[in-house]
C-alpha cells in the first residue's frame, strides 16, 4: 500500500499459484472454499475493467440501473421489457420490477450435468467421462485425462479449460486456458506414432 498498490495487486500476485494452492488442498477443503469463499474469490479475482465500473457507477447514479440481488421468482413479457418478480436475498418477501433489460449475474453453470453440450451430455450419459467429487466439472488426472465412470482415465479423450476446474481450479482465463492447451499438445505430440 506504501508503494501505491492495493489488494487488487495481492490477489494478480496469487494468479501464478491458484493451481498449486487448489491441487494441495485437501477435498473437504476445496468444498468448504466452495460453499463459503468462492462468491468472494470470483468477485475479487474476476473484477470488471476500471472503465465498465465507473459507466455502470454512473448509471446507478443517474436512477437508471438498480442492482438487486435475490432470488429470480417470475419473468413476465411485456411490449417494451419485462414484468419481473424477485425474492430480495434475506428477505421472504417478493418485490415485482417493470424493466427494460435483466442481465444474470449468476456465472456459469459448471456441473457437467446440466450442460447443454451435446458432446458432454453424451460423454456422460455413455459412462465415457464421470462428474468430479464437488460437481463443477469433469473429473481428469494431472494430465487432463478424462476419468470415466469406472475412474479410468482416458487416452483419447481430455478436457481443458472450465470443465477440468475441478482438478485445476483457475483455468477459466485465456492465459490459464493457453497454458494447458499447449501443455497437453506436448504431451499428445510426444505419445502419438512418429511417422516417416
Amino acid at each position: 500500500m506504501r508503494r501505491g498498490g492495493d489488494w487488487r495487486s495481492v490477489i494478480d500476485g496469487l494468479r501464478p499459484h491458484t493451481q498449486a494452492i487448489w491441487r494441495a488442498m485437501p477435498s473437504e477443503s476445496r468444498k468448504r472454499f466452495l460453499e463459503h469463499a468462492r462468491p468472494w474469490w470470483d468477485i475479487h479475482r474476476h473484477r470488471m475493467a476500471p472503465e465498465v465500473e465507473a459507466k455502470i457507477r454512473a448509471l446507478r447514479e443517474s436512477g437508471q440501473l438498480q442492482v438487486v440481488s435475490g432470488h429470480l421468482v417470475e419473468v413476465s413479457r411485456k411490449r417494451s421489457g419485462a414484468s419481473v418478480r424477485i425474492r430480495p436475498r434475506g428477505s421472504d418477501g417478493t418485490s415485482q420490477f417493470e424493466v427494460s433489460r435483466i442481465i444474470s449475474c449468476r456465472g456459469t453453470t459448471s456441473d457437467p450435468r446440466k450442460s447443454a453440450n451435446p458432446l458432454v451430455a453424451q460423454l456422460l450419459a455413455e459412462g465415457y467421462a464421470r462428474v468430479d467429487p464437488l460437481g463443477i466439472g469433469l473429473d481428469v488426472n494431472d494430465d487432463c485425462a478424462v476419468i470415466d465412470a469406472s475412474g479410468r482415465a482416458s487416452n483419447r479423450v481430455f478436457a481443458a479449460g472450465p470443465m477440468s476446474q475441478a482438478a485445476f481450479w483457475e483455468v477459466i482465463a485465456v492465459p490459464d486456458i493457453r497454458l494447458q492447451a499447449a501443455s497437453l499438445a506436448r504431451r499428445l505430440t510426444e505419445d502419438a506414432p512418429q511417422h516417416a
